[in-house]
């Protein structure tokens, strides 16, 4: 994950600079995002780097699954993935730029995960906190997972906190076994 992660980076971040310049940055989030989930599709996949089928095939495909978001750029950025046999890197890409899009916007996209639904005043405390901590506006994606029997974990970027019940219960378990 880290090599395609490494292969991905310039190519975000000449797209996204590109993006920024021409003020297209939605959407050339959008096409790489449509882009990025037709390529991790299986079939798609194994159409990628086939002999048989001919770059322009894809490309095309790619383009039409997009729409009026492909524009020049996009379609020629396409173009140079595929010469470079780098278009299996464009779930990374679109990650990239949207991150660079985040950084830019002063936004950061956090995932909480928590044992039960959470209220409106919880979620606003939560985003109120992580706002303070990391300087920039942030949204909350939640959900639910049961197995956390109480608490939550949140990520926002690289930062994780774990305030789980069962992550709690692990580190007693390890604390009481020495």
């Amino acid at each position: 994950m880290a090599e395609k992660t490494t292969i991905a980076r310039p190519y975000a971040l000449a797209i996204f600079e590109s993006a920024k310049e021409k003020g297209q940055m939605a959407k050339v989030a959008e096409a790489l995002q449509i882009a990025a989930v037709a390529v991790s599709d299986p079939a798609l996949a194994s159409m990628i780097g086939n002999p048989d089928i001919a770059d322009e095939k894809i490309l095309a495909l790619l383009t039409e699954l997009c729409g009026d978001r492909a524009s020049n750029e996009v379609g020629n950025f396409f173009k140079l993935l595929a010469e470079y046999d780098r278009l299996t890197v464009l779930p990374e890409i679109a990650n990239l730029f949207d991150s660079y899009r985040a950084e830019e916007d002063s936004t950061v996209e956090a995932e909480v995960i928590s044992a039960t639904e959470l209220s409106d005043a919880q979620k606003t405390e939560i985003a109120s906190g992580l706002k303070k901590r990391l300087g920039r506006e942030v949204t909350l994606q939640c959900s639910i997972d049961e197995s956390l029997v109480g608490g939550a974990i949140i990520r926002a970027g690289d930062l994780v906190i774990d305030g789980s019940i069962t992550s709690q219960l692990n580190k007693l378990g390890q604390a009481l076994s020495r």
